[in-house]
């Protein structure tokens, strides 16, 4: 089977697996906003749960993942299988210790550490406090999380897709039972303890296929092992590349803290709107492709080279469809997903104007999720750092000029030196619209470095079918506006008196006649990558009627 149909065959499974979990994930994001709405208590869960979430992604899972594939492929195609073997009980109990001692600094520290990320939450009684107290809780959830992305990067580099996509649907629907479980009793603190309890659960998730693919879950200390230096040497330069990404995250989080009462939360709730149609084709693209990248690296960088303007073909053909629908319909979505029990419609309606804003970066953010990969495959972790550190400056450039002017909070010279440099610089004043609209922005400008430095890397790229299937879906994605557009026109998504059914019936439409709308656009401006899904969808509803034929 050839590299590229085993990237299509793998993302269409990862990308299956990604859609159960990214609607778990909205079901147990409804749950919460039904529970505990857009208010203080939700505020502060989300900055406690953000700073562990922030160093899983430094230390673990993307690093981890970027770093153990391309040495433990090397293990696999050049050496005997036993070795190889060796060598994950070795890495995966490295990064056990590792995280162990990331938890412990972490819940020692939660003090300082949330003041820092949080400046704004000084200024509300409580607020801050309660933060300490939901982080340290929180914290733990690193360790359980990191050895799952240890455990991706070998399952993966075995071509075993199924236990790392599943784990997120495991940890959303022990979150969405625990917490409804427990919030009676532990209030906001039932979040963090549901968090926990999902974290173990997918670790444990990942124990069986590990088995199955041979590989003893027994720990091995050899911490001078060849192996160990290797993925130490690619993860440093990749835990600072994926730090600058966080530290957009973070950057917007502290501006936030210094907006009203609900911004983190509403930058919150329109992220995972914004994540849904990532995770369903574009992060499970760059898990597929990474191997295959790997192994093209190693041996045919012309192949290499055609491999990723392939994998960037088919991002375009959803992401472009899917940011044009996305904006088109923020209002409806967070409408009929969100306004219920303590979210009411003013959160729901601020929470659409974050999605809109993001929107706007989502096709440049799936475009570098493929492009990092293709660069750690090279063994090039260098060059997503640099790129990642100017996207972070110009984040921070756009904050300062689109957020408006802030109020300086007391005791955090951050608070106060970003509160003066707003109000001598600003141009707009967008509130959390403005670091929404920041970070789409820094995407963009991440993906037009990354996309020149791999053409100059690889010898030249092919330009001219990338952006031909640009304008081609662009064009596509263009015709169902004024379709969608006049759909969800006719209702009022948040007046409070229309009813839920009648909104979620108008929402179908929206998607439904934009979804036909574009595909015919599509099969229409045609291009190599619009047949490449026709087979696949052919091929998996093949699959799937001829059992029922035998």
């Amino acid at each position: 089977m050839s590299e590229k149909r085993q990237i299509a065959r793998a993302a269409g499974l990862v990308g299956a697996l990604t859609v159960v979990s990214r609607v778990t994930g909205l079901v147990r994001d409804i749950v919460v906003g039904y529970l505990f709405g857009a208010g203080t208590g939700a505020d502060a869960f989300f900055v406690a749960y953000r700073i562990p979430n922030l160093l899983r992604r430094l230390v673990a899972e993307g690093a981890a993942t970027a770093a153990f594939i391309p040495v433990f492929t090397g293990y696999l195609t050049r050496g005997p299988r036993a070795e190889a073997d060796r060598v994950a009980r070795v890495l995966l109990t490295v990064m056990a210790l590792v995280l162990a001692a990331v938890t412990l600094l972490g819940i020692v520290f939660a003090g300082p550490v949330t003041a820092l990320f949080a400046p704004g939450f000084a200024a509300v009684p409580g607020k801050l406090e309660l933060t300490i107290r939901l982080t340290r809780v929180v914290f733990p959830y690193i360790f359980c999380v990191g050895m799952v992305a240890a455990a991706m990067g070998v399952l993966n580099s075995l071509r075993d897709f199924w236990a790392p996509a599943m784990s997120p649907v495991v940890m959303n629907v022990v979150m969405i039972v625990a917490t409804v479980v427990l919030a009676p009793w532990l209030g906001i603190y039932s979040l963090a303890v549901a968090v926990l309890l999902g974290g173990l659960a997918q670790m444990v998730s990942q124990l069986p296929a590990l088995r199955q693919q041979g590989i003893p879950v027994a720990p091995l200390w050899v911490p001078r092992h060849p192996a160990v230096k290797r993925v130490g040497a690619l993860m440093l330069p990749t835990v600072l590349g994926s730090a600058v990404y966080q530290f957009n995250v973070l950057v917007s989080t502290m501006f936030a803290s210094l907006l009203p009462a609900g911004s983190v939360a509403f930058l919150w709730y329109a992220e995972r709107l914004f994540e849904f149609p990532l995770g369903v084709f574009a992060v499970a693209l760059s898990t597929a492709a990474l191997p295959s990248f790997a192994a093209l690296a190693k041996r045919d960088l012309a192949m290499f080279r055609d491999t990723v303007g392939f994998a960037l073909r088919l991002v375009n053909v959803i992401a472009l469809p899917a940011a044009v629908g996305l904006a088109l319909t923020a209002e409806p979505l967070t409408s009929v997903l969100f306004v219920r029990g303590q979210f009411t419609p003013a959160d729901a309606a601020a929470t659409a104007i974050a999605v809109r804003w993001y929107s706007v970066g989502l096709w440049s953010v799936a475009c570098v999720r493929v492009l990092v990969p293709a660069f750690y495959a090279l063994e090039d972790t260098r060059t997503p750092v640099v790129t990642a550190i100017a996207a972070f400056f110009a984040n921070l450039l756009f904050v300062v000029l689109f957020i408006g002017p802030l109020e300086s909070p007391p005791d955090s010279w951050f608070g106060s030196a970003m509160a003066a440099v707003t109000h001598a610089v600003g141009i707009l004043d967008l509130r959390h619209g403005g670091l929404a609209l920041s970070t789409s922005l820094a995407a963009t400008v991440n993906l037009v470095l990354l996309a020149a430095v791999l053409s100059r890397r690889t010898g030249g790229f092919a330009w001219g079918p990338w952006l031909g299937s640009v304008a081609r879906t662009t064009l596509a994605a263009a015709a169902m506006v004024p379709v969608v557009r006049a759909i969800v026109a006719r209702v009022e998504w948040f007046d409070g008196t229309t009813a839920l059914g009648v909104r979620v019936v108008w929402l179908l439409l929206a998607v439904v006649a934009g979804t036909l709308t574009c595909a015919a656009a599509l099969n229409v401006v045609g291009g190599a990558e619009i047949a490449a899904f026709r087979r696949a969808i052919v091929a998996r509803l093949g699959r799937r009627v001829a059992p029922r034929a035998s």
